[in-house]
């Protein structure tokens, strides 16, 4: 089963292959480097849009007057919702078979995204509240460890392919 958005996410991207022509003029030992890296690096750029999205609409929701915890809220679902087509497209190159496999992709990618919501929440609320940081000093430094975090699930049990080992990063 394949969602349509999702055809429509690989169709209107060609993410491969851009991603391919641009590396055809570095040396071959980049190349390579890639192609033993793919998943960790399309999960960096992908990572790297879903932040600028996550950071762009925390901005504009700040803008309207909204407080921190509504703007992460806001955030966290544009980005999420972003990052869950976009990872199972283009990082982990995962097509459900079923309706109820792809249901149960996506409730799990949200799961695991609710975790480190309200780890990104209790970060943001804590330093811009009562430590006093700057809101955006503060999202940039939780986006580097949500990051991470949210590689980990996705990668070890959201998108996991049948036959791989758990502890295979």
């Amino acid at each position: 089963y394949n969602n349509f958005v999702c055809k429509k996410i690989m169709e209107a991207g060609k993410l491969d292959k851009l991603i391919r022509k641009i590396l055809s003029v570095f040396p071959k030992w980049i190349q390579d480097f890639y192609d033993k890296h793919e998943s960790v690096l399309l999960y960096l750029i992908v990572g790297a849009m879903t932040t600028v999205i996550s950071i762009g609409t925390q901005y504009i929701a700040k803008y309207f007057g909204l407080p921190t915890e509504i703007n992460t809220t806001i955030s966290w679902i544009c980005a999420v919702t972003f990052a869950f087509f976009t990872n199972k497209v283009w990082v982990f190159k995962n097509e459900s078979k079923t309706r109820k496999e792809w249901l149960s992709q996506a409730a799990a990618f949200y799961s695991a995204r609710l975790v480190t919501y309200f780890l990104e929440l209790g970060f943001m609320s804590f330093t811009v509240r009562v430590l006093m940081q700057n809101e955006y000093v503060m999202k940039l430094i939780a986006q580097i460890f949500i990051l991470v975090l949210n590689y980990l699930f996705s990668k070890l049990v959201i998108f996991r392919k049948k036959g791989d080992k758990k502890d295979n990063v």
